[in-house]
């Protein structure tokens, strides 16, 4: 069988390589270049090079890729975070239709950054579900799906490990499936679904007036190797990483939000927030993570009265 694969990221670059043990590989479209691209993540465009495969980096709807497919010749395309959406020109060069990864358990989650989203909102199970790509984002017939779950003490980082694996082996799973026997999808259940835009850094700013819950779960949404949610004090920013949540966390206290009522000497904090305390446990002056000395931080503690 024939597949043109079309993806980015790490997780593009392993179900790439799950994918040669099974199937010809006749061409790979990769992102248009980008300054993270082999740098904060595996570069599929680099990969497909080492690994000697017809490549060609482009946007779904140029003139050149839609050539670059044909030429290909695919029976299947295979997408794996490749972030532009598939017009019916390119699909229809493929006879057994085009897969995607989609990382939820659709028909929740659709479009962009649904991990982050699901930690936003809490949920203690995410996923990854193999698809086939229809009208739209992410609606198509479900081929199979896998579940994990995920801990409140647990963040973005956990979540992106424990879903590497999966990457692998249901793309080794459906590819065998697809050399087997026609493959049929399950449709979803559109009244079910929802549907969530891409984040930007810009959305990882506190606002300290929300449930502390509700911080706690910005905080694990965005954390390494996201940017990480963020607050300024007088004329620098502050970055968190991991938080949870004081007893006391659901009922109202004196202190305004905001407000940093102890200082540990773990040099972690508890901070006041619209409905109770946070902890806040690892934090960092540095986006990239590093703790450095922040000596305005102790502006923030409220003097003692009485």
């Amino acid at each position: 069988m024939r597949v043109v694969f079309l993806g980015n990221h790490t997780v593009g670059a392993t179900a790439l390589r799950a994918l040669l043990d099974i199937v010809e590989v006749t061409g790979v479209v990769a992102h248009p270049p980008d300054s993270e691209d082999g740098v904060r993540y595996e570069s599929v465009h680099d990969r497909a090079l080492e690994w000697g495969l017809p490549v060609i980096r482009g946007r779904a709807k140029t003139p050149e890729v839609t050539e670059f497919v044909r030429a290909a010749a695919p029976d299947l395309l295979w997408v794996t975070d490749y972030r532009y959406l598939l017009p019916e020109e390119l699909t229809a060069l493929a006879p057994r239709g085009a897969v995607n990864l989609h990382p939820s358990l659709l028909p929740r989650y659709r479009g962009r950054a649904s991990i982050n989203w699901a930690i936003l909102y809490g949920e203690s199970e995410i996923g990854l579900t193999a698809h086939f790509i229809a009208e739209g984002a992410d609606t198509g017939d479900i081929i199979e799906q896998r579940a994990v779950s995920l801990f409140e003490e647990e963040d973005i980082g956990d979540a992106l490990n424990r879903l590497m694996p999966l990457y692998d082996s249901l793309t080794r799973e459906v590819a065998v499936r697809f050399l087997k026997a026609p493959v049929y999808g399950t449709p979803q259940d559109h009244a079910r679904a929802t549907e969530f835009p891409a984040r930007k850094p810009k959305d990882g700013r506190i606002d300290w007036n929300r449930p502390a819950y509700e911080i706690r779960d910005l905080i694990r949404a965005v954390a390494a190797p996201y940017p990480g949610a963020f607050t300024d004090l007088s004329g620098a920013r502050m970055y968190f990483w991991k938080a949870r949540l004081g007893e006391n966390s659901g009922s109202s206290l004196p202190a305004s939000p905001g407000t940093v009522t102890a200082i540990t000497e773990e040099g972690g904090f508890w901070v006041c927030c619209g409905d109770g305390p946070l902890y806040i446990k690892d934090w960092s002056t540095d986006p990239e993570g590093a703790v450095v000395p922040f000596p305005g931080l102790s502006l923030m503690v409220p003097e003692e009265t009485g």
